[in-house]
């Protein structure tokens, strides 16, 4: 007789009973996932947030095998990375002929475009925190996605981070009315996440686009303020063609010019929580590189979901 399969869904969670109902609820949190167990009974649960670029997916299931990208290929470079981050159980993550363990409290860097397979030895609870690779890279330019996917992360600092996400997954009612908070939380996950990442060869990291892509990220830093930064200024400064800039970003899934945008917002927005009675707002736009601030107030609403002086008021009263 065939399993009966029901799903439940609500805005936050989304919960299964029967195998066929879990791979529905998966392939939509994760393209290109399916799962298999030989379980005759199979309940799981999975909820989704997300603070700012932080996409975080909690799961609880029983012990089974998710694989990834084994039948089809991802349409495009997604931009992301993913942490998997092991709060109970054990599992056996394999990616790039690489092979990590993870017990729980420890994690593994993924490449959500390339084939992986997470085996679940038990029933269990996991993290699976997407972060925005073009972020990644702004911290750190050396940062070598296809070197570092499959590879287990610090056990120590892993715990440390899940420790932190717990936290921020608890009180995540107030982050969504706390723009400052938010940001905060944002951006201390990543370098977090960052510094959770095992480097077993790091003098492998440095080659001939690893060398671009820190000249690349270290110019547009020291010139975010130039209103005329661009694609061929880039090119110009450092002597290459724009073809070889715009090719430091097509992995990240974004353009020089997004990546800059993006980097200007989050100068805007710690400059304005951290200088609240400060510059007009016309005047942050110019210093942050904008040449026009109206532009600036249309997309720091659109990133942060407030404008920028209501954002400056959050900074103040919070």
């Amino acid at each position: 007789m065939a399993q009966r399969s029901t799903m439940v869904v609500d805005p936050v969670r989304q919960a299964a009973t029967g195998l066929h109902a879990w791979n529905a609820i998966v392939g939509e949190a994760f393209a290109g996932c399916t799962v298999d167990t030989p379980a005759p009974a199979f309940t799981a649960e999975l909820w989704r947030d997300q603070i700012n670029d932080l996409k975080l997916v909690r799961i609880r299931a029983p012990a089974s095998k998710v694989s990834r990208w084994t039948s089809a290929a991802p349409r495009g470079p997604s931009g992301s990375l993913l942490l998997h981050l092991q709060v109970t159980g054990r599992s056996i993550n394999t990616q790039r002929g690489k092979v990590a363990t993870i017990a729980a409290g420890e994690g593994a860097l993924c490449d959500p475009d390339r084939g992986y397979a997470v085996d679940f030895l038990t029933r269990y609870e996991m993290f699976v925190v997407e972060l925005p690779l073009a972020g990644v890279v702004a911290r750190d330019p050396g940062f070598d996605l296809d070197r570092l996917a499959g590879c287990g992360m610090d056990p120590q600092r892993s715990r440390l981070l899940q420790a932190f996400l717990r936290a921020a997954w608890d009180q995540r009612a107030y982050l969504a009315t706390d723009a400052d908070w938010r940001d905060c939380v944002s951006r201390t996950a990543l370098d977090l996440a960052l510094r959770a990442v095992s480097r077993p060869d790091p003098d492998a990291l440095v080659g001939a686009s690893a060398a671009l892509r820190r000249a690349v990220i270290d110019h547009i830093r020291a010139h975010l303020a130039d209103a005329g930064l661009r694609t061929s200024s880039i090119a110009r400064a450092l002597g290459v063609s724009p073809r070889s800039v715009q090719s430091v970003f097509e992995p990240l899934a974004t353009t020089a010019s997004g990546f800059i945008l993006h980097n200007r917002l989050d100068l805007a927005a710690r400059r304005l929580i951290d200088v609240p009675g400060g510059q007009s707002i016309t005047q942050l736009a110019f210093d942050c590189g904008f040449s026009d601030s109206a532009y600036f107030s249309k997309c720091f609403s659109r990133r942060y979901g407030v404008p920028p002086r209501h954002y400056r008021r959050l900074g103040t009263t919070n």
